[in-house]
């Protein structure tokens, strides 16, 4: 999904609820008590999301200026997909180092039962 699409969607939400209201305003009585709370809750819900996706759109550019990009030309979806590939090989790494350590502690433990058991053998003919 992307944040342009929903940000339009919000808005065409939030003039259909004005519109709503301007109509409520002009209905009867009964039907401002029976739906003015609910419009009037929907009407404050659009405008905080409103808010917030000027926020999104506030720490883009910052983004963007961090990354020396384009403001206008930065996508949130395409840095989120190279963060998360970069999350995926990141942790298939450390995934990857884990088991080398794993493998070179079996491995120095096998040498040093190995000298072990040298030790331990007698000695032939010669010191051999």
């Amino acid at each position: 999904i992307h944040i342009d699409v929903m940000h339009a969607e919000a808005g065409a939400n939030l003039k259909k609820l004005l519109e709503i209201e301007k109509r409520l305003l002009l209905s009867t009585d009964d039907l401002k008590t029976q739906h003015g709370k609910s419009v009037q809750g929907s009407l404050n819900a659009s405008k905080e999301l409103q808010t917030e996706f000027a926020t999104i759109e506030k720490k883009k550019e910052e983004l963007a200026d961090y990354l020396c990009e384009d403001r206008k030309k930065l996508s949130l979806e395409d840095i989120f997909s190279t963060m998360k590939t970069f999350r995926e090989i990141f942790l298939k790494a450390l995934q990857e180092n884990q088991e080398r350590k794993k493998q070179a502690a079996k491995s120095e433990k096998r040498k040093k039962q190995f000298k072990g058991e040298e030790a331990k053998r007698p000695k032939g003919e010669y010191g051999k």
